[in-house]
């Protein structure tokens, strides 16, 4: 899934894999670290997956809806014209 990909379901499913992520992340640490293998090689593993995964869902989480960009572009043009002065 691409970050500019406009899908219904696109924000519902970034924050689903970023959760999961999180909760796998955390599990895989716990795991390390009861059977005595949690060095700073898998500290960096499991820090490097969830660099790759976390950022790019994250902007489709933060992106902003079509109706809320028409909405801003139409606030920036009626700002455009409030400042033309009238001799």
């Amino acid at each position: 899934m691409l970050p500019f990909d406009n899908r219904p379901w696109a924000k519902a499913l970034a924050r689903t894999v970023i959760v999961l992520s999180l909760i796998g992340a955390a599990l895989a640490a716990y795991y390390c670290y009861i059977t005595d293998q949690l060095h700073i090689s898998e500290i960096a593993i499991i820090g490097l997956l969830l660099l790759t995964i976390i950022p790019p869902n994250l902007a489709i989480v933060l992106r902003k809806s079509e109706a809320d960009m028409e909405t801003a572009d139409n606030a920036a043009e009626l700002g455009q014209h409030a400042h033309l002065r009238i001799r």
